[in-house]
């Protein structure tokens, strides 16, 4: 407690034992019995009873002091000690020169607690309140007072810390700090811009709430401008989107999104780089994008074709720009697998069904399957431009096509041709069926008719617009099944053996139906069949080529009731056994990354596996994971085991650029395998690459507590405004004091009654 002034007040009360009028009756039955019984003073000298009477009437002023309980009370009023906290931010965003004449934020401010400091003096005078001056960037440090300047925070110096802005959490700090301490209000001098990388984020909103649950007012000072003018011109590459892997040769499309202030409607470049074999950034595109004059977000796409395999990084760049204050947000990178022998599939299909998007859909969801699909509409209308030229299409080679319900007329014969000598020089032809399948689509009498494994029936036609043919159809319910003698061919694999693949496929919902295909080619093999042994699944070689004939068209079935599992097991094994790659697949290491760009404040969450060729996981091994950071340095990740997959989590980046990702599969053999993934972490200048100042935000601040904003010129006049408020943090003080239940009291009473009873024995009254 501060110094305080002498009691402002005295008064004693009084509780009396019952009433006032039973206190008031016993006092007068007692005054009757001393004056009743009074010392006989025939037998005393007139001194030595004067001494009795005083006795007597003292010891009956004492117990009618006891019976009406007298309680003596003082006031005092007192002022509370109280602390004003202010907060300067000192962070790199209050260098920005967009001031009057070019003076920083800084600038500004010291100059604006400068003024300021005779106000501050003048409230701190009395010792009443103190001012506890804090600087904050990423941290928060107390600033201890000079003797004769309450704010000495002197020129700014660029420190470790001073990279972010992490209001919430430094307002966090300094009100942990002085707690405890009575809180006369806050005042936070900023330019509003919350910059900061996790675990420092902390929004200041929150904070500030509960400032104002606490009934403490904050008041906010902004300095700088939304859009200051020395700020100057600013191109920032926000965002980069690219597929995580590509196909050797193939295109991958790099998209993302250009920030461009300050250039006017200008038209700016924006580079795509790319790794070569040797390692290095080589240019592999460019683009001029346009800029807006209210600097808005940019759309931007450019294409790069891979020519080596590997994990390759990329980066998106604009180039340096004359008048930017800050180039490191100038460009984004991640990082893209490129894959050799990728499957490409070309899928021409006839009519918009159900079981050619989920087919689609499967095919599309395997890394290593790239679909090409060209839907040829089968309506009347579409008909009259049959056939359609698929010369671009087949103008890149394919691994595999799949030819479903389509008519054989929706084709040229040259198209035929080109697709019959690719199945022979090695590629995968599937028929998958429908309506206007097989036969029923005339595929016998095309270019294409030597692929068939079946024997070409040239009155099976289904002309188009008419009823459709039971006898080119068996109805369903139909329940696949493999054929005893090619149980064990990958396509069929559905389980570790034989015997629990089958059960797996008896356990399959039945089709809706299939094509009846009719009477087989010696060199045929039905791989699959239906209860009753129809053929449904056919299988022969063709050249180095393989094809097969599927007669069923739901499939979707199993998708939609319980074995969408399996459904993709199938399908992905057909295209690889079509491709002939069922068996060149050795077991897998994979590792994806939950990101490819980490902030050094944030983790990396990864999984990483081994997988047989048709999917299934590994079981018995063991994984190791270590982080290789830019400079060498190695440091073990920890992983754990769920299930089939292994997790893990990377964090405290010590430095920022490329880190890799190192994971170790030892099986039960001691086979030893590897995989690596690489990521960026990035160091972004979060202060200069967006200066804006965000008064909204220091508004929202003042608003949560009953404080306000001020501009920096009304400072002064804030700090007058807070000395006149003293009696708000001023408390009574307050003494009791009550005599008649204390010892001394007793004490007096008893030494009274003792000191008259001794003197009448000594006297011989008794």
């Amino acid at each position: 407690m501060s110094a305080a002034s002498p009691f402002d007040g005295l008064s004693v009360g009084f509780d009396p034992v019952g009433s006032g009028w039973f206190v008031a009756g016993v006092a007068v039955l007692l005054a009757v019995i001393l004056v009743v019984f009074g010392p006989d003073a025939s037998r005393l000298a007139p001194g030595r009873r004067r001494i009795l009477v005083a006795l007597r009437v003292a010891a009956f002023l004492a117990l009618v002091a006891c019976l009406v309980r007298p309680t003596i009370v003082a006031v005092r009023k007192a002022r509370q000690q109280g602390t004003l906290l202010v907060l300067a931010d000192a962070s790199e965003s209050m260098t920005v020169p967009d001031g009057p004449a070019g003076r920083t934020r800084w600038e500004e401010m010291t100059g604006a607690l400068a003024a300021s400091r005779p106000a501050a003096q003048a409230l701190t005078a009395d010792g009443g309140i103190d001012i506890a001056l804090w600087r904050f960037d990423r941290t928060a440090t107390p600033v201890p007072a000079a003797d004769d300047d309450p704010f000495p925070l002197g020129n700014w110096q660029r420190l470790p810390s001073t990279d972010q802005t992490a209001l919430g959490a430094a307002l966090d700090d300094a009100l942990r700090a002085v707690a405890g301490q009575t809180m006369v209000g806050v005042i936070v001098l900023s330019d509003g811009a919350q910059q900061a990388y996790p675990p420092r984020d902390t929004p200041p909103q929150t904070v500030a709430r509960r400032v104002g649950d606490a009934a403490v007012p904050l008041w906010t000072v902004t300095f700088g401008q939304q859009r200051g003018t020395g700020q100057g011109r600013d191109a920032a590459v926000v965002s980069l989107s690219a597929a995580e892997t590509v196909y050797l040769k193939n295109t991958l499309e790099v998209s993302g999104r250009v920030r461009l202030e300050g250039f006017g409607e200008r038209d700016v470049p924006v580079a795509l780089l790319a790794e070569n074999d040797a390692g290095a950034l080589e240019e592999v595109a460019r683009t001029l994008v346009r800029a807006s004059a209210r600097g808005t977000d940019e759309p931007v796409r450019l294409t790069w074709t891979p020519n080596g395999v590997g994990e390759k990084k990329i980066v998106l760049a604009v180039d340096p720009q004359e008048g930017e204050v800050v180039v490191s947000n100038n460009e984004l990178t991640t990082f893209v697998d490129v894959i050799d022998g990728g499957l490409r599939v070309t899928y021409l299909e006839g009519s918009p069904r159900v079981e050619q998007r989920f087919v689609r859909r499967v095919l599309a969801a395997s890394p290593d399957i790239q679909v090409t699909y060209e839907g040829l509409d089968s309506t009347a209308a579409a008909r009259r431009d049959w056939p359609v030229d698929l010369s671009r299409t087949l103008a890149t080679d394919a691994n595999v096509y799949l030819v479903g319900d389509l008519d054989s007329a929706a084709l040229r014969p040259e198209d035929l041709r080109v697709i019959l000598a690719r199945v022979g020089a090695g590629a995968g032809i599937g028929f998958l069926g429908g309506f206007h399948a097989f036969e029923a689509g005339g595929w016998g009498g095309t270019a294409l008719a030597p692929l068939l494994p079946y024997e070409p029936d040239q009155l099976a036609r289904q002309p188009f617009d008419k009823p459709i043919r039971p006898g080119l159809h068996l109805p369903g319910p139909i329940q696949m099944l493999p054929d005893p003698r090619f149980g064990a061919v990958a396509v069929l694999r559905q389980g570790p053996d034989q015997a629990r693949s089958l059960a797996v496929w008896q356990a399959l919902p039945p089709l809706d139906g299939a094509n009846l295909l009719g009477r087989l080619t010696p060199t045929a093999k039905p791989l699959a069949v239906s209860g009753d042994g129809r053929p449904l699944l056919v299988a022969r070689e063709f050249g180095e080529g393989r094809v097969a004939v599927f007669a069923a068209d739901s499939t979707w079935r199993w998708a939609m009731q319980g074995a969408a599992e399996q459904h993709r097991r199938f399908w992905r094994q057909l295209v690889l056994w079509l491709a002939r790659q069922e068996d060149d697949e050795a077991d897998k290491v994979w590792v994806r990354l939950a990101q490819r760009r980490v902030s050094p404040g944030a983790s990396l969450a990864f999984d990483a596996g081994i997988t047989k060729s048709d999917g299934t996981p590994v079981p018995e091994v063991s994984f190791e994971a270590t982080a290789i950071a830019p400079g060498g340095a190695t440091r073990p990740v920890r992983i754990t085991r769920r299930g089939d997959v292994f997790n893990g989590s990377i964090a405290e980046f010590s430095e920022p650029g490329d880190w890799k990702l190192e994971v170790k599969a030892t099986r039960a053999n001691g086979e030893v395998t590897t995989r690596s993934a690489r990521f960026t972490v990035f160091r972004q200048d979060l202060e200069l690459a967006n200066p804006r100042a965000n008064p909204l935000l220091m508004r929202q601040l003042a608003e949560a507590s009953t404080g306000g904003v001020r501009s920096p010129e009304e400072l002064p006049r804030l700090f007058a405004e807070i000395a006149a408020l003293p009696s708000a943090f001023e408390t009574e003080e307050q003494w009791s004091y009550s005599p008649w239940d204390k010892w001394p009291m007793l004490l007096l009473l008893a030494g009274l009654m003792c000191c008259e009873w001794f003197l009448r024995k000594r006297w011989g009254l008794v």
